[in-house]
């Protein structure tokens, strides 16, 4: 019995109540979906389904979801409604954009004065000091002696009135007394009071080092980076970075070639610069991008977009140690600095209104404010944190050098103890018989009595001489150098692979040495381990080895995770430690394991280290001088040994728009057996607040889907779209259980595949990762596995001249990828949702030879995933406004997010981020031309309420270097949060919504992207093309395509007919 009927539609997906229907999509009937304007298309969507055995499954229908006081909308359609809230975000910071970009700087000021903060410098008088500078748009740029303190020593900014410099109180107090010590200070921006527009260049480094930053609420600037537009706009991706380096390399010979022409013509490289003319001329042609896209240096993007070359040679000054040198050379630095902010204006300004039209939606500016001004305190634990993991990962390191040196030790003692009977019988261990027992003889006088000055470790073997190769700074004294990742190391350790010796070879890496014996070879080749084709040099080298004591072996090739090509030359990593565990690999010594499993201990932190104790932490300061974190005494009190990290995230960090950082985007989760691995847990809510958080379910894979079904106008109509609303893992017809029956792999591994080949990759990609999780398949049965996976998921690739382009059919995921590369193939490629568009770099006009296909797909569906991260931003942001909560924006990890909210906050914060979510899956339904939300991936599965932030609530968090289990936090689904939240009354409870005015902003309807790409010019061409990418054969494809002839033809011919009445 349910309390309304559930609104579910004609393959079994349930739609939203009608209640929240009406709430979301006013203007569309809630049974226009009973009677769809296309009935032809719902009969291929069936089809399909039945063929991929999911018609009329069982799925999962539930009671409607109704919610009380939900929101309506800014206007009728979901797309007024975003792009009003939008420019409501965006402004003033657009306007104030607009106005410093259409405006020339003022001259900058000569002399600096080396006086402490912030003084003025405007033409005609004298420099002025003032507590902070006083337009609200600037350019600004710190520099950092980064070797001594993290915070700033000088910075100088401009705005279209004035150039100012700051210079750091500790600087001018040490030039008077060099026993000074002070670094903490901040620099005053006045930010907290009213709205900023800061620019920079990687200007959430600069950010760090601004005083209002350090607070609790959000501080009033927008901070807008002139790189982040760039990468945008002409960033270039991973595959094209190699040729744009040699390309750069090329132009820089000729201008080399130019500048010293009459030189270089007496030599015998007369002609150089002819050659490298026509080589440049040759790229250009082949890839014609190179002249449309750049790396992200501020040198580099100034010179590529304004041809301006920047001199970057006093930077290394900030690289001293010494203040003395920034005194000595102050006023050339400012200027330095101030260069910087003339490079960043120009850039910016170049860049602002082409990144307007290429990324034109308001949501996509108005998100980058809130992206840019992430917090993440944390409290004085951190500082033990890292030398609590520090201390527990040296102690580790000592254990494993301390094992290996033993073993080392113990294989010279007959030297050390001058007795022959200790010496090792290398005739029996082919281990030790490939190290290098060449005595180092001692040098002798005429008369053969030893020299005074002898070689260092003159009597002793030389692969123990080797490990002696490096000096300890400090005492100048030569130590032991010997580690897991020593080449050495698992001969010491006497290793075997499938109990057979390990032997090194330079040309295959690691081996294993096995007796000639057919029996045992054939055994070995059914699991697919391969035979070593030796060069020359190394059988030279190893004949003695395999034609041992009469014997004949034969060396079989460790296999190596990224297939058979690549040799094994790291055994002791944290790759085979599986191989340990399952007997494949073993030693005589039981502390080669322990080794193994201290070393996987170590993985994390000895990877992170660095990067997380150069953390910029602020703490709390009791007095208010330095800092001040809150607006109430109480709160500052309750929160005294409270620190803020502002992690240095730049908002568009790669050509997908997405944003990039290092350490917290790529922080991985407490694992029991990781030092250090804790970190994201030291990130803690002060007293009072709490993290509101959730990820949003599959989301890309979700948008992929809903790509596909928008061709059949029906949510599940594509075997893709089915399995990712309605699959049940425990039923096995979700996708990564379907994947993972195909490939005979874990669920989990499965995810990857998906993965993978939704964002374009190929049957290369997965036969590799396929030898990854099972070593024991051959090439060719990875590769045929891999093939069996893209027929039922790719489909085959069928062409006619009738077509554009070839078209996948067939498979479960045809139709999403023939309407993925529609979008690629684009002129101008944008986003189906809101417009972006993509990097020049990478637009058909400026591609040839290399098409970089698999990068296009990939960017439509990562840049689609941005899009929703800046809707669900930018909607909790009016929510959070409307309903006067006491929230912002903590941090964003892709299709993660977490709010820092006020405790007393949550739950209403809880039901606002569901409210935020299911607009913004709407949005995109509606974009993508079908107005109906799928109740099951609406809402968020569960939202989390916790004090630290972790990936699960349940997760306690020990590690080596925490033994002490965090208290679990809250997690809520939508129906328990609705109970908690009296179905919605919270959103009037004790207050009523504030009035938000958005009449002022004017909306012009827009076409939906999807829509640009409909290629056919009627309805029975359009249907007969998507009957064609649903044939499940040849002889299918050529009866469907006869079909598709015969309907382009009548629409081609009506469409003459038309232009000629």
């Amino acid at each position: 019995e349910y309390h309304e009927a559930p609104r579910v539609n004609q393959v079994g997906i349930q739609y939203l109540s009608e209640g929240l229907h009406k709430k979301i999509f006013p203007s569309e009937p809630v049974d226009a979906y009973l009677k769809p304007e296309e009935p032809e298309l719902l009969k291929i969507a069936k089809s399909h389904l039945k063929h991929n055995d999911l018609l009329d499954k069982k799925t999962n229908v539930v009671e409607p979801i109704d919610i009380n006081n939900f929101p309506s909308l800014v206007g009728k359609t979901l797309d007024e409604h975003f792009y009003k809230i939008g420019k409501r975000s965006a402004e003033p910071y657009l306007t104030m954009a607009n106005k410093l970009f259409s405006q020339e700087l003022p001259p900058r000021p000569e002399n600096w004065l080396f006086e402490p903060g912030w003084y003025r410098y405007t033409p005609d008088k004298e420099p002025e000091s003032v507590p902070y500078p006083l337009e609200d748009e600037l350019v600004f740029d710190v520099e950092v002696l980064y070797k001594r303190s993290s915070y700033s020593v000088l910075a100088t900014c401009v705005s279209t009135e004035a150039w100012y410099g700051w210079v750091s109180p500790f600087l001018t107090n040490y030039a008077q007394d060099p026993s000074y010590s002070d670094w903490e200070h901040l620099i005053p921006f006045n930010s907290l009071k009213k709205p900023k527009l800061l620019v920079g260049f990687n200007v959430s480094y600069d950010r760090s080092r601004i005083l209002e930053e350090y607070n609790i609420r959000q501080s009033q600037a927008f901070f807008l980076d002139g790189m982040a537009l760039h990468v945008a706009i002409s960033g270039i991706c991973s595959q094209q970075r190699p040729k744009w380096q040699q390309h750069r390399k090329s132009k820089n010979q000729l201008e080399f070639s130019e500048e010293y022409e009459e030189e270089i013509a007496k030599t015998e490289l007369a002609g150089f610069g002819e050659e490298i003319s026509k080589e440049l001329a040759s790229d250009l042609v082949d890839d014609p991008w190179l002249d449309h896209g750049a790396p992200n240096s501020l040198a580099n993007v100034l010179d590529f977009h304004c041809n301006v070359k920047l001199d970057k040679s006093q930077r290394d000054f900030f690289s001293s140690e010494n203040p003395m040198d920034v005194i000595s050379n102050f006023n050339d630095l400012m200027n330095y600095c101030a260069s910087d902010v003339d490079a960043t204006f120009a850039v910016t300004k170049k860049l602002f209104p082409e990144f307007l039209e290429k990324v034109p939606h308001p949501v996509s500016f108005a998100a980058l404010r809130h992206l840019g001004t992430l917090i993440l305190p944390t409290t004085t634990k951190w500082d033990n944190y890292i030398s609590t993991a520090e201390e527990i990962y040296q102690d580790n390191r000592g254990q494993v050098s301390a094992n290996l040196r033993t073993r080392a030790i113990e294989l010279i003692q007959y030297i050390e103890k001058n007795d022959p009977k200790l010496k090792p019988n290398l005739d029996d261990d082919p281990w030790l018989r490939q190290l290098n027992w060449t005595i180092k003889e001692p040098r002798l006088k005429k008369d053969g009595t030893p020299t005074a000055k002898q070689a260092f470790m003159t009597g002793y073997p030389e692969w123990y001489r080797e490990l002696f190769k490096t000096t300890d700074g400090a005492t100048k004294q030569r130590e032991m150098n010997l580690t897991v990742r020593t080449r050495i190391t698992p001969l010491l350790l006497r290793l075997k692979w499938e109990g057979y010796p390990l032997i090194w070879t330079d040309s295959q890496g690691w081996c294993f040495k096995v007796p000639f014996d057919e029996e045992i070879f054939t055994k070995l080749e059914t699991q697919n381990y391969i035979r070593a084709q030796l060069n020359q040099k190394d059988l030279d080298l190893l004949l003695p080895e395999l034609r041992d004591n009469g014997n004949s072996f034969e060396l079989f090739k460790v296999p190596h995770p990224d297939g058979a090509k690549k040799r094994c030359t790291q055994i002791m990593s944290k790759s085979y430690l599986r191989y340990f565990e399952d007997g494949t690999l073993t030693s005589e010594y039981n502390y080669a394991q322990e080794i193994l499993s201290l070393n996987s201990a170590a993985s994390y932190w000895m990877g992170n280290r660095t990067r997380i104790s150069e953390q910029f932490v602020v703490y709390n300061d009791k007095s208010g001088e330095k800092n001040k974190f809150f607006d109430s005494k109480k709160e500052a009190k309750d929160a005294t040994n409270m620190g803020i990290i502002l992690p240095r995230l730049c908002t568009m960090g790669t050509i997908t728009r997405r944003a990039t950082e290092n350490t917290w985007l790529t922080a991985s989760n407490a694992k029991k057996n990781r030092i250090g691995s804790e970190l994201k847990s030291l990130i803690e809510a002060p007293p009072g607040y709490c993290f509101v958080g959730a990820d949003v379910d599959s989301e890309e894979l979700w948008i992929a889907s809903l790509v596909g079904d928008s061709m059949f106008k029906i949510h599940g109509g594509t075997a893709l779209g089915w399995m990712n609303l309605e699959g049940d893992k425990h039923e096995k017809t979700d996708l990564h259980s379907k994947t993972a029956e195909i490939l005979g792999i874990s669920r989990g591994d499965a995810k990857v595949f998906n993965y993978g080949r939704i964002y374009g990759a190929g049957v290369k990609f997965a036969t590799r990762l396929l030898k990854q999780f099972n070593s024991k398949l051959s090439e060719a049965e990875a590769e045929e596995t891999a093939k069996l996976l893209y027929a039922r998921t790719k489909g085959e690739m069928s062409s006619s001249k009738y077509l554009k382009r070839r078209l996948y059919h067939g498979g479960t995921e045809s139709v999403m990828f023939n309407a993925l590369e529609s979008i690629a193939y684009q002129k101008n490629p944008r986003t189906p949702v809101l417009g972006a568009a993509i990097t020049s770099a990478l637009t058909i006009d400026n591609l040839n030879k290399n098409s970089y296909l698999t990068s296009r797909i990939n960017w439509a569906i990562q840049s689609s995933g941005v899009d929703y991260l800046h809707l669900l931003v930018v909607s909790m942001e009016y929510l959070i406004d409307k309903y006067q909560i006491d929230a912002r924006l903590s941090i964003t990890v892709h299709d993660e997010i977490r709010y820092l909210v006020k405790e007393s906050d949550k739950y209403k914060a809880a039901l606002l981020l569901q409210i935020s979510n299911v607009w913004t899956r709407a949005m995109f339904c509606e974009q993508l031309g079908i107005k109906e939300v799928p109740q099951s991936c609406a809402f968020f599965s569960e939202v989390d309420i916790d004090h630290v932030l972790r990936k699960e609530v349940s997760m306690d968090c020990v590690t080596p270097s925490n033994p002490k289990a965090i208290p679990v936090g809250e997690s809520l689904g939508i129906n328990q949060l609705l109970e908690v939240c009296g179905n919605g009354d919270i959103l009037t409870d004790g207050s009523t919504p504030k009035k938000l005015k958005l009449s002022n902003y004017k909306y012009e309807k827009r076409v939906p992207v999807m829509k640009k790409l409909d290629e056919e010019s009627n309805a029975i061409a359009n249907i007969a093309k998507i009957r064609l990418q649903n044939s499940i054969d040849k002889e299918e494809w050529r009866k469907n395509i006869g079909t598709y002839i015969k309907s382009k033809k009548n629409s081609d011919f009506e469409e003459a007919q038309r232009q000629f009445d």
